[in-house]
């Protein structure tokens, strides 16, 4: 008999939860279904370019559209979404100097260790060695293909690119 009381409650809060969905009129609604993928299309490069884009580049750059940030010895690294690294020089922390960029189309991440630093390049892996206050860098190691192709902002797949074509980011499009 103690769990009649229980039982009794437990229903009531069953049919309350669904209360929302019986009365619905989508003419009451505000959202407007669309097609969210369909603002942004991707930037496709051929392999033969992509492959020669990555660079250290001895101006720094603003930072704009940031991602993660590593830290090794005297040095922050600073993702710029797709496009690359900002360098930091830390030596002295109340002063830190952006120094240099390190230009790598489709970055997420990086990680180091040792004298080498692994970072994605779109689909690939890269493996390259750095020396920001020379301005040197050079790529020990490339793995093709180490990774799936980008997905959009939205986390859409696109499946219209050729076997020798790489997404390296996407852009809003406008037109629609």
């Amino acid at each position: 008999m103690k769990m009649k009381p229980f039982v009794m409650l437990m229903l009531l809060c069953f049919s309350l939860s669904f209360q929302s969905c019986w009365f619905l009129n989508p003419e009451d609604d505000d959202i407007i279904l669309t097609q969210v993928e369909d603002y942004y299309e991707p930037v496709i490069m051929q392999r033969s370019n992509f492959e020669n884009t990555t660079s250290l580049q001895s101006t720094p750059e603003v930072i704009v559209n940031s991602g993660k940030i590593y830290v090794k010895d005297n040095y922050i690294f600073v993702n710029e979404r797709n496009k690359g690294f900002h360098i930091i020089n830390n030596t002295d922390p109340s002063n830190p100097q952006n120094i240099a960029f390190l230009n790598v189309l489709g970055s997420s991440d990086l990680t180091i260790k040792g004298e080498s630093i692994y970072v994605n390049n779109a689909t690939d892996l890269l493996a390259l060695t750095l020396d920001p206050q020379n301005g040197t860098m050079e790529i020990t190691k490339r793995v093709p293909n180490a990774f799936p192709q980008l997905r959009s902002p939205f986390g859409a797949y696109f499946y219209g690119i050729q076997e020798n074509e790489i997404i390296v980011d996407w852009t809003i499009n406008e037109n629609n």
